[in-house]
């Protein structure tokens, strides 16, 4: 079976609920999206690899943690699930805008950070998360308080800020949402990677 591959590479999860955790991280090319502040509109550069490459790498980067990534991971959820059959002593995450999102996918993965676009995406996603245990997914919501993602705030359970590459800026956006957070009562998701590395960063 052939899968779409933009990257693979060990990093540090600089996001969400497992943030600072070491992970194999395997960008999947293809999205359902073309958002304008994505930063990796790159995974477009895909190239087609065997799974059993993908099982080989697992097993050679000794990381226990596997963050599948994109574009959106669940354009190819038949080549992951083959994947998960043959790495199954490994935690898998998922990292999903939630448009393709499943009751399967919470059997498939070990845990789910789901980042809707829409307002009715995070309302579906919503309804299904409250069927499993809290404890195996998030709804993050990327957010600057004034437009982008304000109308999906109530069925967050983290807010992480906007990114617009302006410095300044930047900092403002990420003091509001976490006063907010604070205020809401709402975990607050970090860019580790972007602190380290640089919005721009490949393989970070």
């Amino acid at each position: 079976m052939i899968i779409k591959v933009s990257e693979m590479f060990s990093s540090i999860q600089g996001e969400g609920r497992f943030a600072g955790n070491p992970m194999l991280f395997i960008r999947l090319s293809g999205c359902t999206r073309k958002c304008w502040y994505c930063d990796t509109k790159y995974h477009i550069e895909g190239k087609e690899m065997d799974i059993k490459e993908i099982i080989k790498e697992i097993a050679k980067s000794k990381l226990l943690y596997v963050c599948w990534t994109g574009g959106e991971p669940l354009l190819q959820r038949e080549a992951i699930r083959e994947i998960r059959k043959w790495t199954s002593g490994y935690y898998h995450h998922l990292e999903t805008n939630g448009d393709l999102l499943e009751k399967m996918d919470f059997n498939l993965f070990h845990y789910l950070a789901i980042s809707p676009k829409e307002k009715k995406v995070a309302e579906k996603v919503a309804k299904m998360c409250l069927e499993f245990s809290p404890d195996i997914w998030d709804i993050k919501i990327v957010t600057d308080l004034k437009k982008e993602g304000i109308d999906m705030i109530p069925f967050a359970t983290m807010l992480m800020a906007l990114d617009t590459g302006e410095i300044k800026k930047d900092r403002e956006i990420e003091q509001k949402v976490w006063q907010y957070c604070i205020e809401k009562n709402l975990r607050y998701s970090p860019r580790l990677q972007v602190t380290v590395w640089g919005l721009k960063k490949r393989g970070k």
